[in-house]
């Protein structure tokens, strides 16, 4: 390759990367609409940004109508991420979780499906990355509301399943997230002093993030209402 070239695809890539460093130091801070601005029009790795800053604002900050409008725009974001990369585990599990939070808000056939296809993506994530902790706490979650809602016999979802995948996800990476998220489900299956025990581990913990933060807040509302 000629000297220019090397040099024109080095600032390429050094400047892809300062690009990217923005929006993932604006999703850590908990600025997620300006980090979800900056990322979408970065290419694929930038789309898998916009849809975690969109699904987290959803999540974290969004009232009302906007929870709709910030999950929406995290499943495009994913879907487009998918479009240009479809071997992004990122990409397949912020599709799965913008899904998660959009069932309630379609309709009976439409969620029906969505059901089903957070679970494949979710299943592809761990395929493409089988480490992929929060990806495995995620398909936990899944299970765990279907057995809550009590339709998990019409996916093969129980909380048997829901309890081992967080025991694993929790071996890969102990995290407040997957933490607060387990006790949850042992909330849902009356498990309350398993529950505060995740709640409390939670708790002890360092955010390492506005994520974390939020979960925590969370965390300690939750447990006050333990009995």
């Amino acid at each position: 390759m000629p000297p220019c070239l090397r040099l024109g695809l080095f600032l390429l890539i050094f400047g892809l990367g300062i690009a990217l460093a923005g929006p993932r130091e604006l999703i850590i801070s908990g600025r997620y609409g300006e980090a979800y601005r900056e990322a979408q029009n970065l290419g694929a790795e930038g789309l898998v940004w916009a849809a975690r800053a969109a699904n987290l604002y959803a999540t974290y900050l969004a009232q009302g109508d906007e929870i709709t409008l910030w999950f929406t725009r995290a499943e495009q974001a994913a879907t487009q991420a998918l479009k240009l990369n479809p071997r992004s585990a990122e990409a397949h599990f912020e599709l799965a979780r913008a899904q998660g939070g959009l069932l309630s808000r379609r309709g009976m056939f439409e969620a029906a499906a969505m059901i089903t296809s957070m679970r494949e993506h979710l299943e592809e994530a761990l395929r493409i990355k089988p480490d992929y902790a929060e990806a495995k706490a995620a398909l936990a979650v899944w299970h765990a509301a279907l057995a809550q809602a009590g339709i998990g016999w019409l996916y093969g979802a129980d909380f048997n399943q829901a309890n081992a995948l967080f025991e694993e996800a929790l071996k890969l990476e102990d995290s407040i997230v997957i933490r607060v998220w387990y006790a949850l489900a042992l909330q849902q299956q009356g498990k309350i002093p398993e529950a505060r025990r995740q709640l409390e581990k939670a708790l002890a913990m360092t955010p390492k993030d506005a994520a974390d933060r939020f979960e925590q807040d969370i965390a300690r509302e939750r447990i006050k209402s333990l009995k």
